[in-house]
């Protein structure tokens, strides 16, 4: 399967196959359609977000209420949000964070998420009742559809043959690696985990999420972590991986 026959299979089908209801709308009436990977490098670096951002706007003075899809997994395009020009949170902290730290350039990357579609979390069923419309809470859900995702990822992986994949999160973690979160949170430690997927042994590099690791309140332990050893130990397991010759 091509890249481009596997967008528009994605594309067209994913939906259906997590059993997401269509008729899932934004505020003014946008679909929550399947965000597909666009960024996809082939033989080189993979990483797996747990589910794509939203476009987030400012409405009747209410902000970051998710209106629409962002255009590809961690997406930096810049929009207006009805105050200012931005881009969406995540494909900033993304950038910033992992990219920097691991000295990897984006273009050398297979961005992509478990689960393909935005979900609606309790803050923003409040945002959207304080502008007059219900709707329904499906973040719990996570598990129910990341599990039905698993065949569209090994599929990527397939096509996209990297020599290290990048796990961001324990509901990423363990949903590929088929464990625990209490064991995904113990894996996140930047050291390679290697595990046969489709038809080969692949090479799993598990991480803290970029927003958890920006968190600076007082009892998150993680950016001290990622930041004085979860790093440095990514970075020099991926420098390794990308000097071994290729079979």
């Amino acid at each position: 399967m091509t890249i481009h026959q596997y967008q528009k299979r994605c594309s067209k089908e994913y939906i259906s196959s997590i059993k997401f209801p269509k008729e899932n709308t934004y505020l003014y009436g946008n679909p929550v359609n399947t965000v597909v990977p666009i960024e996809t490098a082939i033989g080189k670096v993979m990483v797996i977000g747990p589910n794509p951002a939203a476009k987030l706007y400012f409405v009747s003075n209410i902000p970051d209420v998710p209106l629409c899809d962002v255009t590809a997994p961690f997406s930096i395009e810049p929009y207006f949000d009805g105050t200012r020009v931005r881009s969406s949170f995540t494909g900033q902290e993304f950038n910033e964070i992992i990219l920097e730290t691991l000295e990897i350039k984006r273009q050398e990357c297979w961005l992509t998420s478990l689960v393909k579609v935005f979900l609606f979390d309790d803050d923003h069923v409040k945002k959207y009742q304080r502008l007059s419309m219900e709707i329904k809470e499906n973040r719990s859900r996570y598990k129910e559809y990341a599990n039905k995702s698993l065949q569209w990822i090994r599929d990527e992986i397939e096509i996209a043959n990297p020599y290290v994949i990048i796990l961001l999160g324990p509901e990423v973690i363990s949903s590929l690696l088929l464990m625990s979160e209490e064991e995904a949170m113990e894996a996140m430690t930047g050291k390679v985990i290697e595990k046969k997927i489709i038809w080969k042994n692949s090479n799993f590099i598990c991480l803290p999420p970029p927003g958890v690791i920006l968190d600076r309140s007082a009892r998150n332990p993680w950016p001290r972590k990622f930041a004085m050893k979860i790093g440095p130990t990514a970075m020099k397991e991926i420098q390794r991986l990308k000097s071994q010759p290729t079979l």
